[in-house]
């Protein structure tokens, strides 16, 4: 959420159309084109599309130099808020933690967004060490049948691991008597899951 100085900032800077006296508020990262899914939804990975994506396809991940160039610029522009996302599954990407920690460090709210597939119990404890503020879940899903038709070619069994680490982190939390993450179940609804 923006502050009040921010939104003072960005009104001067539209009256004035010159020059920006404020950073974005919130910044969406794309950390990774892997993922292990192929939900019908994704735009990027859905069998129902045929385009690449922009951009030099053997790059898979943000570099780690990158992102921590790119936070302490965020900071002097006064942005708060950081999504972890991507084109494909943040969890693959092989410093994920540290990418957390790093935004952590420098003063943002972060918030992950994952498909949920990959939480086990090291995750989940490396998700409550790395305090972060916000974890979203997008599950298209609320059975494994329908998770099937949702996600073509995996298998329905995902839908199970997707609660189990969710009910994993609820109850990690509980015992280390933490808040966050706090956790943001994301299911967009379509013809399949209505």
């Amino acid at each position: 959420m923006a502050t009040l100085s921010q939104k003072i900032r960005l009104l001067k800077g539209l009256l004035t159309g010159e020059v920006a006296y404020t950073g974005p508020f919130h910044v969406t990262m794309d950390v990774t084109r892997r993922c292990n899914l192929q939900c019908l939804g994704c735009r990027y990975h859905s069998p129902e599309v045929s385009r690449p994506s922009p951009g030099d396809q053997t790059v898979l991940d943000i570099s780690y130099d990158l992102v921590e160039k790119l936070c302490k610029e965020f900071r002097t522009m006064n942005t708060r808020t950081l999504f972890l996302m991507g084109e494909g599954e943040p969890f693959l990407h092989p410093r994920i933690f540290d990418i957390i920690s790093t935004a952590r460090g420098n003063g943002f709210h972060v918030t992950l967004i994952t498909n949920g597939t990959l939480l086990n119990r090291d995750r989940v404890r490396s998700l409550l060490d790395s305090k972060l503020d916000a974890l979203q879940v997008s599950l298209w899903a609320s059975s494994p049948e329908e998770y099937k038709q949702q996600y073509p070619g995996t298998d329905s069994d995902n839908f199970i691991t997707v609660v189990s680490g969710l009910k994993l982190l609820t109850s990690l939390k509980a015992e280390k008597h933490s808040r966050f993450p706090s956790v943001i179940l994301h299911h967009p609804i379509n013809r399949y899951n209505l």
